[in-house]
């Protein structure tokens, strides 16, 4: 016990897994929620009962968290990344701002661009606790993890290794952070497709919005993790969520 307090990575990845769990939790409720009957039907054919998923999904979400942030926290290390809770009131407008704007486009888009592409049960929205706990835990925490502290972190330390002629992890080429982000944004996007396409269906309008649309925001959360930690860009994702779904979702649906 006393070598686990003492080491601060497995004490992060061990917190962070909680959390994990607990989105993993309200994740899979809320994507219960969103199936048809007879996709129930069918998961109650094949596994006796659909709650079942619920810690099925529990247990996935809470294992990938851990060995997200346990190797995401090594490789940060690695290409001069940090976490960075340390308040800094500069770092917080701009995540702010960063917020605000991806859920202005978000919901901008929707309304004005896609809206036609788009099914009545989400141009016609309905608060939810579940859906903005989700947003908040699984969205703004465990993608973050995955996608910019895991996923980022490892692109910048291949691309480094394979291209830059510096060894020396303080003087990595900006072209590397920067394509490392595109990917991973890229990436952000394209692990939304699944969930984008059951609940909205398949469409070349509806990929391009899927691409685009959480391409834009990954964009900006890995530009904040690499400027000012991981910490500001769980805010900025954070922060995106609570716009879109308490001020601009209302309004503009």
């Amino acid at each position: 016990m006393q070598k686990i307090l003492k080491n601060k990575d497995l004490m992060i990845s061990l917190i962070f897994t909680l959390i994990g769990l607990i989105a993993s939790i309200c994740a899979g409720v809320y994507q219960i929620s969103m199936f048809s009957e007879d996709i129930k039907q069918q998961i109650v054919s094949q596994l006796g009962s659909w709650e079942v998923l619920i810690p099925i999904a529990a247990v996935q979400g809470a294992l990938i968290t851990f060995l997200s942030t346990f190797s995401g926290l090594k490789l940060a290390k690695k290409v001069n990344l940090k976490l960075n809770f340390k308040f800094d009131k500069k770092a917080l407008v701009l995540a702010t701002l960063i917020g605000l704007s991806t859920a202005l486009i978000i919901t901008g888009s929707d309304s004005f661009i896609f809206a036609g592409y788009l099914p009545s049960e989400i141009t016609t929205y309905v608060f939810s606790p579940i859906y903005l706990m989700t947003g908040i835990l699984y969205g703004g925490v465990i993608e973050e993890i995955l996608l910019r502290l895991f996923v980022m972190s490892l692109f910048i330390l291949i691309l480094w290794k394979l291209f830059a002629k510096s060894r020396d992890n303080f003087n990595i080429p900006n072209w590397i952070y920067i394509t490392a982000i595109i990917l991973a944004a890229a990436l952000f996007a394209a692990a939304h497709i699944p969930f984008t396409v059951q609940s909205m269906g398949l469409s070349i309008p509806i990929l391009i919005r899927c691409f685009v649309l959480n391409g834009i925001g990954g964009i900006g959360f890995g530009y904040l993790y690499w400027k000012k930690g991981l910490a500001y860009s769980m805010y900025a994702h954070v922060a995106t969520h609570v716009f879109m779904q308490v001020i601009f979702m209302p309004i503009l649906f």
